[in-house]
């Protein structure tokens, strides 16, 4: 099975077409968004962006783990828990390296009051000021 790495992506920077020109690093700092298939990507994307972060997303923990690990210039990690594994992610981050953790998810989700970390929790329905807020706290 091949495994896939955290992808860079950032909807509201997407070029199209090759391009002649070299690569130059972005030296923002970067954004981990742990969701898979959510509707709030595009909105996670453009909040991290507005606030000088590049996004990468990931889908599970094991990505996750290998993105901080191999990316020094990730310094916060959203967890959208209606998508994946709370407790897994938590548990493979709080191995790594200390990150500023933001855990968004739904009312129905169930979530422990005590967290292994410094967690930031952000209920759904989103309200993207709610989110910004937190972040700006960081």
């Amino acid at each position: 099975m091949a495994s896939v790495g955290a992808r860079a992506f950032s909807f509201s920077r997407t070029r199209w077409g090759a391009s002649s020109h070299r690569y130059v690093r972005d030296k923002r700092p970067r954004a981990l968004v742990v969701e898979r298939q959510s509707e709030y990507a595009i909105d996670y994307d453009l909040m991290f962006n507005k606030f000088g972060f590049r996004s990468l997303f990931t889908t599970i923990p094991g990505e996750a783990g290998r993105a901080v690990s191999e990316d020094e210039d990730i310094a916060v990690a959203l967890i959208d828990a209606d998508t994946v594994d709370l407790r897994r992610c938590l548990t493979v981050l709080q191995r790594m390296r200390p990150l500023k953790l933001i855990v968004v998810a739904g009312p129905d989700a169930e979530i422990d009051e005590e967290y292994p970390c410094d967690v930031r929790l952000v209920r759904k329905p989103l309200v993207i000021r709610e989110l910004e807020k937190e972040v700006a706290y960081l």
